[in-house]
């Protein structure tokens, strides 16, 4: 790491410490601007003042982008530092609630400019390096939150005990200023930044509207909102919540600190607490939980218990999105990947919802007391708006966890229990039913399906190597090409000088192979009783000859049935993903099949989730653009159901030995 990148960093860090503190200092400032008001002008303009601040993210990123792009990096940095400072230091001298909403949405958009120059920036400085880089910008723009909450709260607490009634909200403002002046000065510093080019900004309604772009992300937009609208409610009011419970600014400041450290430790949390315990059920129940400690939050009037459940909610939060991103994503992905991106879409648009729609519920509901007996409850506004965005984010994460299990028929509190013991559970009727399956004649057959890039033949390997862990005798073969002739035809089938060869023919030769490959490797491993783990089968006939050359499905199903006698996997594992994804993963040069037009590869896709769906027992369908880890572990549970006993009754009395390992 260059001195120059280690400096950059630092430099970009102090910014966004100032950013983040610019926020609860802002509507700081919007709170004592009303504090003569009514709850529901408080209410509304502090919701106003957040709103305001997302709206450039929301409406205005690539225009930003354009904007930053037309500028010197290191000049722009230094431009949007000062700017963001001559902002915050008028909102103070002015002091006028007009303003101080002009300064949130002004700050935010100049933010924008920040944040393209900022992560354009330290990938020129690291142009070989550029994942890293790119991870390094994002902990520069969001690592500093938990730090900016604190130093707003310990600020409030000085201002209390120095300055006047009127003057309490300038400390955090004149601050913030004075830590933009540390980073432009900083950034002058630093002389080898590259000055031209940055990254581009993504703009969160196009792609809200596009789509996610893979069938898992779109099941997972529902869960993330619901989380995002726990985290989005609880900012929304906590300056006015707080303020019901006596805590002012400084607990203003320890709520928005709970929640940043447990957002940060809930997405530290996400990918690593219950590894044996299902991602996609995890997420479900993590949606939940946050509903739940927003209904605590929302309900107990002592402010330290109120932080305390903002922590626990940022945690669950935290968690249901480093969940929900691992699964839709690659570990190596980059940040702007599509399902990546349409989720923080789907959370940004949430947030904006709740800063607009809490706060008006909390101030139309206003204060109510409530006689309980001998005594009072004071039921706030605050409460009202939180009660219901706890609803609605159940509303979201029940659906969400029922659509979400990919272990359905599994309990859940024997699962969690297997899980904190570091196991997968198995249920007992399954572990019953081993000895008797021990004596089964027959073999289990597992395929596995997919376009090109899919990563079959991955997964296929990996769960033969968990399947022999386990005792298993396994066999894992391909098509085409799996025996001497099979080899012979694949070189006809995929060599790209093969050329002239009929779409009858080539549905003919790759059906010879198929019986080939039945008769000397499939049936002789099957009635010995192994397990057979081949990468393609029959489906892929029907997919590629079928539904790519657009022959008659039917006709190629009797010629396959014919040479397979009828032999259908027990097990036929999917794994979908774009065609055009699935090309980029592909080496080069492309085999004759791989170089075949999008078109094809669409319709390919096409016809894979046709034949899903009209065996849904047989198929166990999964988004390939997920992290390896994951789908491994959903295929795993899957198989784990169709497994016979790995050791055969009396097979160690005879042998002392375990069966026999063989690849073909």
């Amino acid at each position: 790491m260059s001195g120059s990148f280690r400096r950059l960093r630092t430099a970009l860090s102090f910014a966004g410490l100032a950013q983040w503190l610019s926020v609860p200092a802002l509507t700081a400032m919007a709170a004592m601007l009303t504090r003569d008001d009514d709850a529901a002008a408080r209410a509304q303009a502090l919701g106003g003042t957040l709103v305001l601040m997302l709206l450039p993210v929301l409406l205005l990123a690539p225009l930003a982008g354009l904007l930053a792009a037309r500028v010197d990096r290191r000049l722009m940095l230094m431009i949007a530092d000062v700017l963001r400072l001559v902002i915050v230091v008028t909102v103070p001298l002015v002091g006028l609630l007009a303003w101080t909403l002009a300064a949130a949405f002004l700050v935010s958009f100049v933010s924008l400019l920040w944040v393209a120059a900022a992560r354009a920036s330290l990938s020129a400085l690291a142009p070989d390096e550029e994942a890293r880089a790119a991870r390094t910008a994002t902990r520069a723009v969001y690592g500093p939150a938990p730090v900016a909450a604190v130093l707003f709260a310990v600020l409030a607490l000085v201002a209390d005990g120095t300055l006047g009634r009127g003057s309490r909200a300038d400390l955090a403002l004149y601050v913030t200023a004075g830590i933009f002046l540390v980073s432009t000065t900083a950034i002058a510093m630093i002389r080898e930044i590259p000055a031209t080019g940055t990254a581009a900004l993504p703009a969160p309604l196009k792609l809200l509207f596009q789509g996610p772009g893979t069938a898992a992300a779109r099941g997972l937009g529902l869960a993330i909102a619901g989380a995002s609208l726990t985290a989005g409610a609880v900012v929304a009011v906590a300056r006015v919540h707080t303020a019901a419970l006596g805590g002012g600014d400084a607990g203003y400041g320890a709520v928005l600190a709970g929640l940043a450290f447990g957002l940060g430790f809930g997405v530290f949390l996400g990918p690593r607490v219950l590894v044996p315990f299902s991602r996609r059920r995890l997420l479900g129940l993590a949606v939940i939980a946050a509903a739940l400690a927003l209904v605590v939050l929302a309900l107990v009037h002592n402010l330290v218990v109120v932080v305390f459940m903002t922590a626990f909610l940022g945690v669950f939060a935290g968690a249901s999105w480093s969940t929900a991103r691992a699964a839709v994503t690659d570990p190596d992905a980059p940040e702007d990947a599509r399902p990546a991106a349409y989720l923080r879409s789907v959370a940004l648009v949430t947030a904006v919802v709740a800063f607009i729609a809490v706060p008006l519920i909390a101030g139309a509901l206003g204060p109510h007391r409530i006689e309980l007996g001998d005594g009072v409850y004071d039921f706030e506004g605050s409460s009202a708006g939180l009660l219901i965005a706890a609803a609605v984010a159940l509303v979201c994460g029940l659906p969400g966890y029922r659509r979400l299990d990919d272990r359905r028929g599994v309990p859940l509190v024997p699962d969690l229990r297997a899980a904190l013991r570091g196991e997968v559970y198995t249920r007992p009727e399954a572990a019953a039913a081993a000895p008797q399956q021990a004596h089964r004649e027959r073999g289990v057959f597992i395929a596995f399906e997919g376009g090109e890039g899919a990563g079959k033949t991955t997964q296929a390997r990996l769960a033969a190597i968990w399947l022999r862990d386990h005792g298993y005798d396994v066999i894992t073969t391909h098509e085409p090409g799996a025996t001497k002739i099979g080899m012979r035809l694949r070189a006809m089938l995929l060599d790209r000088d093969t050329t002239g060869l009929s779409d009858r023919a080539e549905t003919l030769l790759y059906a010879a192979d198929r019986a080939d490959h039945i008769a000397n490797v499939i049936r002789p491993a099957m009635d010995r009783g192994a397990i057979v783990v081949s990468d393609r089968y029959v489906d892929s006939s029907l997919a590629y000859q079928g539904f790519g050359r657009q022959q008659p499905v039917e006709d190629i199903a009797r010629v396959n049935a014919w040479a397979t006698g009828g032999l259908v996997p027990d097990l036929t594992v999917l794994l979908e993903i774009p065609p055009q994804a699935g090309l980029r993963r592909l080496p080069a040069p492309a085999d004759r099949m791989e170089s075949e037009p999008q078109e094809f590869h669409e319709r390919v896709r096409a016809g894979f989730r046709a034949l899903a769906e009209a065996d849904p027992g047989r198929y166990l369908v999964l988004d390939a653009s997920r992290p390896q880890g994951e789908l491994s572990r959903e295929i795993q549970y899957r198989i784990r159901e169709i497994l016979p006993d790995p050791v055969p009754a009396g097979t160690e009395d005879a042998t002392s030995t375990f069966p026999a390992i063989r690849d073909f």
